[in-house]
Parts: C-alpha cells; sequence; structure tokens
C-alpha cells in the first residue's frame, strides 16, 4: 500500500520536524544526547537513500553498504588533503565530495547492476558488496587495513567562527545536510524521474511498452541513492573521524534493510521512524539487555509477517481506520477496541521479554546478571515462581488476542 498525503499536511509536518530537529540540540545539550542525535541523523539520510531503491524503485539491494563506505573513505581522505594543505575547501562540504564518491562508484557498479530487476539484481549488488569489501583489505594506503584512517575536522579555514571542534557545532552541521539531503529526496520522488521509478516497480514491463527504457530508470534512481549514501557517509566520517572497512560490512547493509522497512517503505518518512528506532534501541536498549539485538530481530519478523507496511503505515492505516469509525458514530467503541487490543499485546510482550531474559540468564550464569527486575517484581532462573508467571503472561495475551479476533469476526 502507497500512502499519499496532501501538500499542506507534508509541508506542516516537514516544518514541524525541521523545527524540532533544530531545537533539540538545545534543549538536550549534553554530549550524550548530541552523539545520538547526530547518529539518528547520519542513519536517516542512509535510510532514505535506501529507500529511493527499495520503496520508490522496487529494487532490493543487498550492498548498499558499499556506497556509503566509500563515501566516508573520500571524506576521510578529503579531510587529510584539507590538513595538508593540498586542497582548497571547506570542512562543512566535505560531504559533498563523498556525495560525488558515491554518485561515482553508484554509477560505476550501477551500470552492471540495474541491467535486471528483482532476484537478480539482488544477486548483483550482494556480490559486488561483498567484493568491494574483501578487495578493501588489498589496498592499505587506501581503506587503512584493520585500524581504519583517521582525519582531523578541526581544520581548514575558520568560517563564521565555527571550527566545528564542539559537538554541537557537529551536530548542526549534520542536522543542515540532513534537512538537505531529505528535502532534495522528497522533491525527487515528485520529478517526472520518481514516478517513473514507482512505474517500473509497479509494472517495469508496461513501461517498456510505453516507450520508456525501465534500465535507463533503474540506472538514474541508482546514481541519485547512491550520491546520498556517498553524503551518509561524509556526515559519519565527520562525527567520528574514522573510516574503516566495517563500512563497507554486510552488516551494515543488512542493518538498513532492517531499520527501513521496520519504519515502511510506504511513507517517505518511514525510514526516519525506523533510523530513530534503531538507533535508541542500540543506545539505550543494549545498555539494559546484551540481548538487544534479539528483540531488533524480533520485531522486524513480526513486522514482515503481520505489517508488512510497516510502523510508519501502520499507524497511518490506524488513523484511517478511526478517522471512519468517527464518521459512523462508533469511535468509542473502536477506542476501547484498540486499548484491550493494547493490553493484550502488552501481556504478550511482558511474557515474552520475561521469558527471552530468563533463558538468558540461565544459559549464561554470572553474578551480576541474576535477577530481572520488572515493574518492581523480581524474576531470578533459579526461581519456579518466575517461569511460571512469565508462561503464563505470555498465554494470557495470547489467548486475549484469540478472543479478541473472534468477537471482532
Amino acid at each position: 500500500m502507497r500512502f499519499k498525503f496532501p501538500i499542506s499536511t507534508v509541508a506542516v509536518f516537514s516544518i514541524t520536524i525541521s523545527a524540532l530537529m533544530l531545537l533539540a540540540p538545545l534543549v538536550f545539550s549534553s554530549n550524550a544526547a548530541l552523539n545520538i542525535i547526530t547518529q539518528i541523523c547520519i542513519t536517516a539520510v542512509f535510510a532514505l537513500s535506501f529507500n529511493l531503491l527499495l520503496g520508490q524503485t522496487g529494487l532490493l539491494s543487498f550492498g548498499h553498504a558499499v556506497y556509503s563506505g566509500l563515501g566516508a573513505f573520500a571524506a576521510i581522505h578529503a579531510m587529510n588533503k584539507i590538513s595538508e594543505g593540498n586542497w582548497v575547501l571547506r570542512i562543512s562540504l566535505v560531504p559533498l565530495v563523498a556525495g560525488l564518491a558515491g554518485l561515482f562508484f553508484g554509477a560505476l557498479f550501477g551500470w552492471l547492476s540495474s541491467k535486471k530487476s528483482g532476484l537478480t539484481f539482488s544477486m548483483i549488488s550482494l556480490g559486488i558488496g561483498e567484493l568491494v569489501f574483501a578487495g578493501a583489505a588489498m589496498f592499505p594506503n587506501i581503506f587503512g587495513g584493520e585500524g581504519g584512517i583517521s582525519a582531523n575536522r578541526v581544520t581548514g579555514t575558520v568560517w563564521l567562527g565555527l571550527t566545528f571542534g564542539p559537538q554541537i557545532e557537529v551536530t548542526y552541521l549534520i542536522i543542515v545536510w540532513t534537512l538537505l539531503a531529505a528535502s532534495a529526496m522528497y522533491f525527487l520522488t515528485l520529478t517526472p524521474l520518481g514516478k517513473l521509478a514507482s512505474a517500473v516497480r509497479e509494472n517495469a514491463e508496461r513501461l517498456a511498452f510505453l516507450g520508456c527504457d525501465p534500465r535507463w530508470v533503474r540506472f538514474l534512481m541508482m546514481c541519485f541513492s547512491c550520491f546520498f549514501a556517498g553524503i551518509a557517509g561524509g556526515l559519519s566520517a565527520l562525527h567520528f573521524e574514522i573510516a574503516t572497512t566495517d563500512n563497507l560490512s554486510m552488516f551494515r547493509s543488512g542493518s538498513v534493510l532492517l531499520f527501513t522497512y521496520i519504519g515502511g517503505v510506504g511513507l517517505f518518512f518511514g525510514p526516519i521512524l525506523g533510523a530513530a528506532l534503531a538507533i535508541a534501541m542500540s543506545v539505550f536498549l543494549s545498555e539494559v539487555t546484551p540481548a538487544w539485538q534479539l528483540y531488533l530481530g524480533l520485531l522486524f519478523m513480526l513486522i514482515v509477517s503481520f505489517a508488512p507496511q510497516g510502523i510508519s503505515g501502520l499507524l497511518t492505516t490506524y488513523l484511517d481506520v478511526m478517522k471512519i469509525a468517527r464518521n459512523q458514530g462508533r469511535l468509542q467503541f473502536f477506542v476501547k477496541r484498540s486499548l484491550a487490543y493494547l493490553a493484550a499485546v502488552g501481556l504478550l510482550c511482558c511474557g515474552t521479554v520475561i521469558l527471552i531474559e530468563l533463558l538468558y540468564r540461565w544459559s549464561f550464569p554470572t553474578e551480576s546478571f541474576k535477577e530481572i527486575v520488572f515493574f518492581g517484581l523480581h524474576f531470578s532462573p533459579q526461581n519456579t515462581w518466575s517461569w511460571t508467571s512469565s508462561f503464563g503472561l505470555f498465554g494470557l495475551g495470547i489467548f486475549a488476542l484469540i478472543v479478541l479476533r473472534k468477537t471482532q469476526r
């Protein structure tokens, strides 16, 4: 399902999000908070660039990290050239260099991979990704070997008193680049090329009968996607001041697929929601439990199985159904039903989380990793009551969902 909104709604939403992004560093001014905001922005640009292929053109790439990674290395080398005095370029324009590097390699590899779509494109992108990742070790002068290559962003000429040494200056620079990149990608989806990409996604054969070559549409969208992926890599290089071969890895390519799909590919802003959720889980949830990646995987499986439109699409559908219920005079019944479903899902989630944590502690017992404190209650893998109550919550949640589904019919 593709979700459409009036231009006025999109404009108000975009202005609100932009204002919140610009005000966030002033409200959350600690270095840890600024670091999280910056990572969300970088990941959002990367996810939006990936969605130009997956959501807009219908191309599933398994090697998209190659273009952001090569863009990151281009940005690192550009910063080193500026430090050595060989380049006269402002640090704030380094992401543009990274974007051009992504565009170059996107055109180079895209000329081959865009000939076909579907599974063939996915396998070619996977092969290119593994080829570049493995080949990076053969050129230590360019990729720095296992340690990568580092640079210093506090270099070059000072502009308006900005050295980009303090974290808040870098955060605002990345926010500005994020807003520019996101705006450009959104307007790209409204251009004739964006409409043709949607046509290629829906029915490439019919588009070919109309006289338009789908291969050129795929190639051009691949170039634009890789350009913005390169910008994301350049922003990452500015933030971390280092680029390693991990930036090119299959793990990073798989990660962008996960949180883009979780956020939703049917809405333009869906990948941004997925990026924010992924960073929140990796930062906050990883502090609570070492099994946070398991929860991310379970969330992805649930989204694929029960809500393929993603979280953003699920929220949009819910709002549409609520509007219909209000027009029919059934809003109160709809709200009560929604709360009942929410309570059932909450019971199921609580039981699942406690069971996973008990199993994890039972498998890897340590002195500092024994009890689970959940809403003031203590659960331990050595306690029979803990296992019984967790199974009871799990079963009660499933039973409640079954009853709600049957009464709905």
